[in-house]
């Protein structure tokens, strides 16, 4: 890889600083963050398609909280999140909606652009690198207080893993910021986002288009019925779905067929078990890797609205029940595919009964938005986001 090319403009004299490249290539780090899953899905669908596919440098994936905040402020934070969500929804989006103001200079985001930005700054001396991405608003935070104070000098880029911007995303220290939709490029130029540091990839997954051409062979090989509708519940990787056991007797008593995805909450799949002979058309399942195929055999997808489980849906072309999102930036993710016509919403299980009745009775209305998917879905979103880094980087992409 010729790694002397002319770099974009902006990024040229901060990359020059930092001397001539290794021998071996580019040094590449990836800040990511465990918090809703959907941060590290992100980042490990960059970190595949770079190994794959650019054959000199060092690219590594870190999560910045476990790596460089202390344990107890991460696992406050991962507790303050996850049962606020659960329990306190309203006050989840009250906080949230308090926030999508703060200035960069507000003593509230100072306060968050400093959580283990000392940390990750002697871990910089020891490891310096030629490009970091961040796919976490924190680490995001921390890269542009340590360019303003003069600390960093190479180029930075931010994934925006939601379908809405918010304040937490922007930052002035930021050379290049990678987003899911159109929607967000506009959102971060009315927040003063200059339009030559934006690039529309899409949000970066992991998925096997392949898969769409093994429809029928797959459905075979689950033993699917073609006389019935075929659902797909997923309750996320954390099981942060409210009310998960009316959900699944609403579903589940209807006349479908298909899977009903646990996640990591080994109580509710536990529970869920118990009724596994009265619903024999439905498959209870813990958290699993066999999800692009389930999405690829089902006709219908119910679940939250983030941001990584619906881009994964809409690469596999599969139409969106959005059900119970959590208050804040899954109400964006929720009405951007509204307005797209790639999903319809049910706010609680007698909707959800009623709209699940109403796509099976009317198979067109799939048909329509599976065609409004075609218009957003981006598959190859992991990869144009690593051509970017590239381009970033001084090296025009093959």
């Amino acid at each position: 890889m010729n790694i002397t090319a002319t770099l974009p403009q902006g990024a040229s004299d901060r990359f020059r600083s930092q001397g001539p490249q290794p021998v071996g290539g580019p040094r590449v780090l990836i800040l990511s963050a465990k918090f809703g899953g959907g941060h590290k899905t992100a980042a490990e669908a960059i970190l595949h398609w770079w190994q794959q596919n650019v054959d000199a440098g060092e690219i590594r994936v870190l999560d910045y909280f476990e790596e460089f905040v202390s344990p107890v402020t991460t696992r406050a934070a991962s507790i303050g999140y996850t049962q606020s969500v659960r329990l306190l929804p309203a006050a989840y989006r009250l906080f949230y909606e308090a926030t999508a103001g703060l200035k960069p200079d507000s003593a509230a985001q100072q306060w968050l652009n400093s959580l283990g930005r000392e940390e990750f700054y002697e871990y910089l001396t020891r490891h310096p690198q030629d490009l970091i991405v961040a796919v976490h608003p924190t680490p995001a935070g921390a890269l542009s207080e340590l360019r303003r104070t003069g600390r960093l000098h190479c180029p930075t880029a931010t994934v925006v893993t939601d379908f809405v911007v918010h304040s937490q995303w922007i930052h002035p220290g930021t050379d290049l910021y990678l987003v899911g939709s159109e929607c967000v490029e506009q959102g971060l130029i009315d927040r003063g986002v200059p339009r030559e540091k934006i690039r529309v990839t899409g949000i970066p997954i992991r998925v096997n288009k392949a898969l769409l051409d093994q429809r029928e062979v797959l459905r075979e090989k689950w033993a699917l019925r073609p006389d019935l509708p075929t659902v797909l519940v997923m309750t996320g990787a954390q099981g942060m779905m409210r009310r998960p056991q009316k959900l699944f007797h609403t579903v589940a008593s209807r006349p479908v067929q298909g899977f009903f995805i646990c996640g990591k909450d080994r109580a509710l799949y536990t529970r869920l078990r118990l009724w596994a002979d009265r619903y024999p058309n439905f498959r209870i399942m813990p958290f699993v890797r066999v999800i692009p195929e389930l999405m690829c055999v089902s006709d219908v997808l119910v679940t939250k609205a983030g941001g990584l489980t619906t881009s994964e849906a809409l690469a596999m072309e599969l139409p969106l029940i959005i059900f119970h999102p959590i208050p804040g930036q899954e109400y964006a993710n929720r009405d951007y595919l509204l307005r797209s016509g790639a999903a319809l919403v049910a706010d609680n299980v007698r909707d959800l009964g009623g709209v699940l009745d109403e796509v099976c009775r009317h198979p067109s209305r799939l048909a329509e938005m599976r065609q409004a998917i075609q218009h957003i879905r981006r598959p190859d979103a992991a990869a144009d986001a690593g051509r970017e880094m590239l381009r970033l980087l001084g090296e025009e992409p093959s």
